[in-house]
């Protein structure tokens, strides 16, 4: 009966991969150390002390009374315009492009509704973005332009050189995701400590760590209670800062980290994107020089549209790893397949 059990259950988890292969989600495998889009050993943080990090959620509130119980990602103030976050938040998925959210200064994601919700008109997504995990995700950043301009919060700062790999650095993630794989624990702004891992040492982390550039960056965490400290599913496009001389400078967004949040077998617990490579990019997008890169434009008529259409919002999920691999901190493939688009709508 087991073993018939399972037959099935592998049969339901191909025929969900080939759909979503259909449907534009990229059902990948990486060898080695299993990797999916991503505070695990965290601690509560005041949003106060981290005022250019907001929160990314799927909104369709005014339109049929409906939003994300929690953020799917996180992202940073650019200023009081734009946000920046990873590309793999976004890509692919019509209800992210047209129903996303902007919430900075959130400490408490039970208070949604009684925040400054800004709504994104515009979605860029970098050029040469891969949305393929088994490439680790080159050049995952987008721009999210809002439909007006926030008050809250402030603008975040943006390394513009690698300086800060040159000495013994701490470095601060901050985000809504979950405390460990598919737990989400609390509703609190998390905050974590990370150390770098160099990118060599990264790379020997994955057995296709080749694809590993140097615009990415890696860091780990201190184990406790059988789990690295680091970041995990729902802290993607969150930022990591460095605290340069007082200055709470941001060096990477978050991209992706083991299957297993806290993967104690795993070398790295995080990889990000790292910002100084990116920021002519950012800068040509917000003087509206970089149309090119334009991904996705909404208004209310596109959202009306899509209801109509579709009866409700369906937010698929960017890149998502599917399981197997042969090293440590593996997941199985419906566990995995399960974590994609996990987001529980909420209805007043």
């Amino acid at each position: 009966m087991v073993a018939m059990l399972k037959k099935q259950a592998r049969r339901i988890v191909l025929k969900i991969l080939l759909l979503s292969g259909v449907l534009g989600v990229l059902p990948i495998h990486a060898d080695g150390i299993d990797i999916s889009p991503m505070i695990v050993n965290g601690e509560n943080a005041n949003a106060e002390d981290y005022p250019s990090y907001v929160g990314l959620f799927i909104d369709s509130y005014e339109y049929n009374g409906q939003y994300s119980s929690g953020a799917y990602c996180g992202g940073t103030l650019l200023d009081s315009d734009y946000v920046l976050t990873a590309a793999h938040c976004i890509e692919g998925d019509l209800a992210a492009g047209l129903f996303t959210t902007v919430i900075p200064m959130l400490e408490n994601e039970s208070n949604f509704l009684n925040t400054d919700r800004r709504r994104v008109v515009e979605v860029y997504i970098h050029p040469n973005f891969s949305n393929n995990i088994t490439k680790l995700l080159p050049n995952d950043v987008a721009v999210l332009k809002l439909e007006t301009s926030t008050s809250s919060g402030e603008g975040s700062k943006l390394a513009s050189t690698e300086s800060y790999r040159l000495s013994n650095n701490t470095y601060t993630a901050v985000g809504h995701g979950n405390i460990s794989s598919g737990v989400g624990g609390t509703s609190i702004l998390q905050r974590v400590n990370l150390t770098l891992v160099d990118n060599i040492s990264c790379k020997n982390n994955f057995n296709n760590g080749s694809n590993l550039t140097d615009k990415q960056v890696c860091f780990t965490g201190p184990l406790i209670d059988k789990l690295k400290a680091g970041t995990c599913q729902g802290d993607s496009g969150g930022p990591i800062y460095w605290n340069d001389a007082g200055v709470q400078t941001q060096v990477g967004i978050t991209s992706f980290g083991p299957s297993i949040c806290g993967d104690k077998y795993s070398a790295v617990t995080a990889v990000y994107t790292e910002v100084s490579d990116y920021i002519s990019w950012i800068n040509r997008v917000r003087d509206g020089s970089e149309l090119e890169s334009r991904r996705y434009v909404s208004d209310d008529l596109s959202r009306r549209n899509y209801i109509e259409k579709y009866g409700k919002v369906v937010y698929t999920g960017g890149t998502f790893a599917s399981g197997g691999g042969s090293g440590g901190g593996t997941t199985s493939l419906l566990c995995i397949v399960l974590l994609v688009g996990g987001i529980l709508i909420r209805k007043q």
